[in-house]
């Protein structure tokens, strides 16, 4: 039985033993009874522990508690604005319009009149002014914190429905990326009235008695337990009463977790999960097969999945030998076959890639005769290449030994090769390849190691997600600045920028892109310096782009419609993402009982 036929069996013989454990779990204790033609029932995305944690902190900011990444973003929070990364379309939400100085040394937000907090409060200037200088002051421990020390110098109330944010510095770019993106930008605006006086590093933003958390969003947590968190539709909610919006048609959002790839295809074949978790291809097909209620981005395959605007990417540890040396780097690359990886691992659902600049960009920036995919070109990394991987690792100093091992001073290297569970399909397929080349490679365990170990430095080499363009070269480029960099053992402020690289070269290229908004003449100073940049980060490597990043997010349509998909892309289809709170005004129910 092959390996898509075996799991569709599973699938088909398993279902009726989740069943119950899962309804069991989703009955409301201590609240009322809602349909399930009038519940949107939802998974946090990605790999998740089998119950939830932190039911009683719902702190948006805090780096160890994901709620708002996994609920909070389309229930109780909303954005000032959102982007449908598609076409680059601004969607304002709680603001209507901002505007940047000449010298992009200040940017000012116009508020939407009639924005309400849960409790009655209005939404003010004074609720923007006191995030972001909150978030400013805070520890490092709170999101955002690093990057709004680096670019927030104060922000100056005009009235209440009009606020102004100064920078330290030209930004171009900064209500984009950290207010109105909807990606993974989990900057939500914070009551002033609540939080005010709190210690902003632990705060729980918990009491249901008095209504806690507050946010401006469609729904209120009603009940929070380690087996579901349940939300219900507010109908006094601001946007339905000064006709921004018609109110959400989910009376009841409920998020119930789930711990496998398998597991989800169980809940869309009983029809038990709305959407969530995204799948496996071999999952997916084998589900949809069984439920021909469930759709993806794309209506055909293998390729079913929207770009997540993240690759994989094997990322060296700079600070360690010998990933300091970029021949060794090199000579990994050409062990490298990424369509291979991407056959074993990923049945070709993938698109194989030699550094990450996404599908989201690549229609603007990288086109035929762009200069950055010159570049590209030029260094042609996607080409496996065993008499490369001898010439490399001979320069770095390494022949092979008696059991073709390549080794220096009598020691075979040793790749060890590291992944969180989520990317665990590359594991065997990229060890095996390593092998091949002459590598003493090994498979480190999969544990909840990855994360502590790549913020601190604990690590020689380690797949990872590199998220970053999503509309400019920029993006990406700069996650090489040495100001990501920290000493081992001090923690980094982005884990996608996890390499340790510097370079003071390299750095003034980013910094004067930084300064000037994206532009992509060929003869414009902002092309020039990213064309540079790419090339130095190619000739160094500090890590390796594998794959892009194309996930089989599925929607089951047995009780609602109005999914994005690649034939209506209002926006991304990415559940965990800012702006899918826009998909959950869109929803429309079947009709189904």
């Amino acid at each position: 039985m092959n390996r898509r036929s075996l799991r569709q069996h599973l699938l088909g013989g398993a279902i009726a033993l989740l069943a119950a454990p899962l309804l069991a779990s989703t009955a409301f204790a201590q609240v009322a009874d809602m349909p399930r033609n009038e519940t949107l029932v939802l998974t946090p995305w990605g790999d998740q522990p089998a119950q939830f944690a932190n039911t009683e902190n719902w702190h948006p900011y805090l780096s160890s508690i994901t709620h708002q990444r996994d609920v909070m973003q389309i229930t109780i929070n909303e954005a000032l604005f959102y982007t449908n990364l598609n076409d680059g379309t601004l969607i304002p939400w709680q603001a209507e319009s901002f505007e940047y100085a000449p010298d992009f040394m200040s940017a000012s937000i116009k508020l939407r009149d009639g924005v309400e907090w849960s409790d009655g409060t209005k939404f003010t200037a004074d609720d923007v002014k006191f995030t972001l200088e909150a978030v400013r002051d805070a520890p490092p421990e709170i999101g955002g914190s690093a990057a709004f020390k680096e670019w927030i110098k104060d922000v100056t109330v005009v009235d209440p429905l009009n606020v102004t944010i100064n920078f330290n510095k030209a930004a171009p770019r900064f209500v984009r990326d950290f207010l109105a993106l909807g990606h993974e930008n989990h900057y939500p605006i914070l009551p002033k009235h609540i939080w005010e006086g709190q210690d902003i590093a632990t705060f729980t933003n918990y009491d249901p008695a008095k209504g806690w958390p507050v946010g401006t969003g469609a729904y209120k947590l009603v009940s929070t337990t380690n087996q579901q968190e349940i939300f219900d539709r507010r109908d006094d909610w601001w946007g339905a009463k000064v006709g921004f919006q018609d109110l959400p048609a989910p009376k009841r959002i409920t998020l119930v977790p789930v711990s496998s790839d398998d597991a989800m295809g169980q809940l869309h074949i009983a029809n038990q999960i709305d959407g969530g978790r995204q799948l496996l291809i071999g999952t997916f097909e084998a589900a949809r097969a069984q439920n021909d209620k469930l759709s993806s981005w794309n209506p055909e395959g293998p390729n079913w999945g929207a770009p997540d605007g993240c690759d994989y990417s094997l990322v060296f540890n700079q600070m360690r030998e010998p990933w300091n040396d970029v021949n060794v780097r090199y000579a990994l690359n050409y062990a490298i076959d990424r369509a291979a990886i991407n056959d074993i691992g990923y049945e070709g659902g993938q698109k194989p890639v030699t550094f990450a600049f996404s599908n989201y960009m690549a229609g603007t920036w990288l086109g035929e005769g762009s200069p950055l995919k010159a570049v590209l070109d030029k260094y042609n990394l996607d080409n496996p290449d065993p008499a490369k991987v001898e010439e490399y690792m001979g320069k770095a100093g390494y022949a092979k030994d008696a059991n073709g091992l390549w080794a220096k001073d009598g020691k075979p290297l040793t790749v060890t090769v590291r992944t969180p569970a989520f990317i665990q399909p590359t594991l065997a397929p990229l060890t095996q390849q390593f092998k091949n080349a002459g590598f003493d490679a090994v498979q480190a365990p999969v544990d909840d190691t990855w994360l502590p170990d790549i913020q601190s430095g604990n690590f020689d080499t380690m797949i990872f997600v590199h998220c970053g363009s999503l509309s400019e070269p920029l993006e990406t480029l700069q996650h090489y600045h040495s100001k990501f960099a920290r000493p081992l053992g001090e923690n980094i402020p982005n884990a996608v920028a996890a390499s340790r690289y510097m370079n003071p070269e390299y750095d003034k290229l980013i910094d004067a892109m930084d300064a000037v908004p994206a532009d992509t003449d060929p003869n414009s100073e902002y092309m020039k310096n990213a064309v540079a940049a790419l090339d130095i980060a190619l000739r160094d490597l500090p890590q390796i782009d594998l794959l892009e990043e194309y996930h089989v997010v599925t929607f089951n349509n047995t009780y609602w419609t109005g999914w994005p998909s690649a034939a209506d892309p209002y926006v991304a289809p990415y559940t965990p993402w800012e702006a899918f709170n826009v998909v959950i005004h869109n929803l429309k129910p079947t009709g189904a009982p």
